[in-house]
């Protein structure tokens, strides 16, 4: 048996909810944020992908052979750590400015983060969240 890591980077986006993890079209189990979980899949040729709803990372294929550990990083879309904060932010700010000063343009600059989350939720659902190997020298589990 060949041992798959699976760790989950630590990120606001989606803090409460789980990641399920799917080896060759099983759910296997599921990875809280922060977590790293360990899973036993038998030798040979294997699929793995994250799920999160209908949103869901790219298929990896790997190959494992016996007492094999191989590890892998899931999170979310590339920069999605800032996106929700800074178009609060700009929402904010345009509020206060359209308050203020009857400055009511600033909103707008919030639609292009808007689009991109919009993006991600529908065509890009399946590179919603990013699964990669970490690459490293080959370990052999201790049995």
């Amino acid at each position: 048996m060949a041992t798959i890591v699976v760790q989950r980077t630590s990120e606001y986006l989606n803090r409460i909810r789980n990641y399920g993890v799917y080896i060759d079209g099983k759910k296997v189990g599921t990875i809280a944020n922060g977590e790293t979980n360990e899973f036993s899949v038998s030798t040979g040729q294997h699929l793995i992908y994250t799920k999160i709803d209908w949103c869901s990372s790219r298929t990896l294929n790997f190959d494992s052979s016996d007492n094999e550990i191989r590890r892998f990083e899931v999170g979310g879309f590339k920069h999605g750590y800032w996106l929700m904060p800074t178009a609060i932010f700009i929402i904010i700010l345009s509020y206060i400015l359209n308050l203020k000063h009857d400055f009511e343009y600033l909103f707008y600059l919030a639609i292009p983060i808007f689009l991109l989350l919009v993006y991600y939720l529908t065509v890009g659902r399946k590179r919603y969240l990013n699964l990669t190997e970490i690459k490293s020298k080959p370990e052999i589990a201790l049995l």
